[in-house]
């Protein structure tokens, strides 16, 4: 279903095989949650997703420990910026170094949020992960 959306709107999109069931318990251990359903059924198609332009569409189960695991517990982003333990990074903004991110409060929330890194907003820029995409790959998801 995931490759066949990205694939409506883009033949450029770079697939990985899909993510081990390993990869993705070791994923829920390692962050302390489980991982959105939709999130979790697209990396067992592909595990992550590349953009025409080489940008992160969807992070790999391990960039989404690595790249939440820093973003949580690195000691100058926890000076400068709100505490980022209710969010899970999924996505990096085309050469910004805004992140994407679902809120893990409450549970279960479908919502897409942009995290700033210059102002430390998080606002919704979509009401799902499928939404997300689809703008992302027409250009509507805004920054």
């Amino acid at each position: 279903m995931w490759r066949e959306l990205i694939e409506e709107h883009t033949r450029q999109a770079r697939f990985a095989p899909p993510a081990t069931e390993q990869a993705l318990q070791r994923a829920e251990e390692t962050l302390g949650h489980l991982l959105p359903d939709d999130l979790l059924k697209l990396l067992g198609e592909t595990d992550g997703v590349i953009d025409a332009n080489g940008y992160n569409l969807v992070f790999s189960a391990e960039q989404l420990i690595q790249g939440n695991l820093e973003m949580r517990t690195y000691p100058a982003l926890k000076r400068l910026y709100m505490a980022f333990d209710q969010l899970l990074f999924f996505s990096d903004a085309p050469g910004d170094g805004n992140l994407f991110a679902y809120a893990l409060v409450p549970e279960g929330r479908p919502d897409i949020f942009v995290w700033d890194h210059r102002t430390d907003n998080r606002r919704c820029v979509a009401p799902s992960l499928e939404h997300f995409i689809a703008d992302w790959l027409t250009g509507r998801v805004a920054l």
